[in-house]
């Protein structure tokens, strides 16, 4: 069984089983697009270094994008908790803000910088699917940067009449 934020969840043998398939392709994927990168890397790399059948990886995911995009998904919500977890400490400046949210993505960015790299070369030519997803994401994101300058405006160091929306894509 699995514990879930509403109490104990009954899982079967199966479903425990496509859970533990779904990790071990996730792993590999990670390791290999951090090794040698997306472009390089295949759902026959993935499904040898995670054990199982290539069947079995298309079975879980429907193609190596919707892997990359749960791995980057992943990432995107340690980051996003991270960042959310800091916004309401941060002090001085809209662009002081600014800058303490960018240094923190950074950081981040930085621990895993091959598969940001990844990511940034991944991600022309995204299924639609995929890439409203990725905005929907960065969507949060960007709307911690909106706080930041609406607190500019607020405090007068930015006009009230600036396009925060154009500010902030």
């Amino acid at each position: 069984f699995a514990v879930s934020g509403k109490g104990a969840v009954v899982l079967g043998v199966r479903d425990v089983q496509k859970q533990a398939t779904r990790d071990k392709v996730v792993q590999a994927a990670r390791e290999l697009f951090e090794e040698i990168g997306y472009e390089e890397t295949t759902i026959r790399m993935v499904a040898e270094r995670a054990g199982v059948s290539v069947g079995s990886v298309f079975t879980t995911f429907e193609s190596k994008v919707d892997i990359f995009n749960h791995i980057l998904f992943e990432k995107f919500e340690l980051l996003f908790g991270e960042l959310q977890r800091i916004a309401p400490y941060l002090k001085g400046t809209a662009r002081d803000r600014i800058a303490s949210l960018m240094s923190i993505a950074y950081g981040v960015e930085c621990q895993q910088l091959d598969l940001m790299i990844s990511h940034l070369a991944a991600s022309h030519g995204w299924p639609r699917r995929i890439e409203e997803e990725s905005n929907k994401r960065h969507g949060r994101l960007l709307g911690l940067f909106r706080e930041a300058l609406e607190h500019g405006v607020a405090g007068g160091e930015i006009r009230a009449d600036v396009d925060l929306d154009l500010f902030v894509d």
